[in-house]
């Protein structure tokens, strides 16, 4: 099964700029991930399995991906959905009657790599006065599975894991020896 979904992202090897201020060595078509629902439905139901465990009152997803799979989990596990919007450099939380001061959330992503999504939904949570109590993923990338319990302090679970490497955009190593970037969207790539 953990196969089947790496299959469906079309993982793509190269230089690539993440779009998040990284560059990475793996470039994946996470918006097929989405295409045909019912081939992702197992891996969503094992994430909202996890999240059951956590007690959530929301399930809390980046805008795009990560807040498909936020909606479809809330859905399945009764609880609220967050999604965050991107503002800017940032992610921005939709205003909730009442607040969600208290609220245990769980942080979603269709794949998690250097994490950044991952870590300003946290934070936004945590500046609402939330309790970020776990972070989830279809996919975790190179490091993430270790990286992301670490940095955010909460547990962290991907359905999978793919093998790759990002840097900050300036201390990319193929930045330094001179290896251009790839076009992802080259028939070529790879």
């Amino acid at each position: 099964m953990e196969g089947d979904l790496v299959r469906l992202v079309a993982p793509r090897t190269g230089h690539f700029d993440l779009g998040t201020g990284y560059h990475g060595d793996l470039w994946l078509d996470l918006d097929a991930l989405f295409l045909r629902p019912a081939e992702l439905r197992p891996h969503v139901r094992r994430l909202a399995d996890r999240v059951t465990e956590y007690r959530v009152d929301a399930v809390c997803g980046p805008l795009e991906g990560g807040a498909f799979l936020a909606y479809a989990i809330a859905d399945l596990t009764g609880t609220h959905f967050l999604p965050a919007y991107r503002a800017g450099g940032s992610y921005r939380l939709p205003g909730v009657r009442g607040g969600i001061g208290g609220w245990r959330v769980a942080v979603v992503d269709d794949a998690v790599n250097a994490a950044t999504a991952v870590r300003a939904c946290v934070e936004r949570l945590r500046d609402a006065g939330a309790v970020p109590v776990a972070a989830l993923a279809l996919l975790a990338l190179g490091p993430a599975t270790t990286m992301v319990g670490e940095t955010l302090r909460v547990p962290f679970y991907a359905t999978s894991s793919v093998a790759s490497q990002a840097w900050p955009a300036g201390q990319c190593p193929l930045c330094a020896v001179r290896v251009p970037l790839t076009d992802p969207a080259a028939a070529d790539a790879g």
